[in-house]
C-alpha cells in the first residue's frame, strides 16, 4: 500500500509495527485514495479504523490545505461519527498513532465527560475531528465547531448509530449545517449489516458511491 499513502505514513504505519493489510484495508485504502465515496459492509474487527483513517490522512497531506492551529472556533478538516464513546476513543488512539509527527491533530469528544477538557483540546488545534453525534450537535450550537472545511467525512458502525436512535442528529449534522454537500466532500461509510435504512442514508449521503462487502455481512471478524 505504500505507493497509495506516501513516505510520512508509511512511517508511522511501520512504528504500528502493520505488515500485512487485512483484507477490508487492501480494498478501501485503495478507493479512499483515489477520492471515492465508499459504503463498506465489514466484519466488527477488520481493521475498519486504519480502512478510513489511512485514505483521509493521506489525502489531507497530499491536498495541502493548512491546518487551522489554535482557535477558539474548530474547523477540522476531516469528521468521524461513531456511536458510543468507547468506540470514538479507540478510533481518536489509533488517529494519534497514525498522524504522529505528520502535522495533523486529531481530537476526540463524546457525551459522558466534562465538555470543558474537550473544548480546551479543541482550542489547541483540530484537524481530524472524532465524535458520537450527540456531543457534536452540542458543540455546534455552542458554535464552537464549525463544519464549512470538512472535505472527508468517515461514518464508523452506521447501523449501530441508527439503531441507537441516532438518523435525525447525523441528517442534521451532515444536511443542515454548513459542511460541504454531498459530491464536494468524499464519503466513507462502514457498517456490518446492509439493511434499507443505510442503503437510504448511503444514497443520500454519498456520490457514486463504490459498495464494498468483505467476509460474511452480519457476523465478527475470525
Amino acid at each position: 500500500l505504500s505507493p497509495f499513502l506516501g513516505p510520512a505514513l508509511m512511517a508511522n504505519v511501520a512504528r504500528c509495527k502493520y505488515t500485512n493489510p487485512t483484507p477490508v484495508q487492501r480494498y478501501s485504502i485503495p478507493i479512499g485514495v483515489a477520492g471515492r465515496d465508499l459504503m463498506a459492509c465489514a466484519q466488527t474487527g477488520s481493521g475498519k479504523t486504519a480502512a478510513f483513517c489511512f485514505p483521509i490522512i493521506s489525502n489531507i497531506l497530499r491536498s495541502g490545505v493548512q491546518p487551522t492551529g489554535r482557535s477558539r472556533k474548530a474547523f477540522p478538516l476531516a469528521l468521524i461519527l461513531s456511536p458510543t464513546r468507547e468506540l470514538s476513543s479507540q478510533i481518536h488512539d489509533e488517529a494519534r498513532k497514525f498522524t504522529y509527527q505528520v502535522g495533523i491533530r486529531p481530537v476526540v469528544v463524546y457525551g459522558g465527560a466534562p465538555v470543558v477538557n474537550q473544548l480546551r483540546d479543541m482550542e489547541r488545534g483540530c484537524d481530524l475531528l472524532v465524535a458520537t453525534p450527540g456531543r457534536l450537535s452540542d458543540l455546534i450550537e455552542r458554535a464552537r465547531v464549525s463544519l464549512q472545511r470538512v472535505g472527508y467525512l468517515a461514518l464508523d458502525e452506521a447501523d449501530r448509530m441508527l439503531d441507537m436512535g441516532f438518523e435525525p442528529q447525523i441528517r442534521r449534522i451532515v444536511e443542515g449545517e454548513d459542511m460541504p454537500r454531498t459530491g464536494e466532500r468524499q464519503t466513507l461509510m462502514f457498517s456490518a449489516t446492509f439493511p434499507k435504512e443505510i442503503q437510504r442514508l448511503a444514497a443520500d449521503f454519498m456520490h457514486n458511491y463504490i459498495f464494498l462487502a468483505v467476509g460474511r455481512v452480519g457476523s465478527s471478524t475470525d
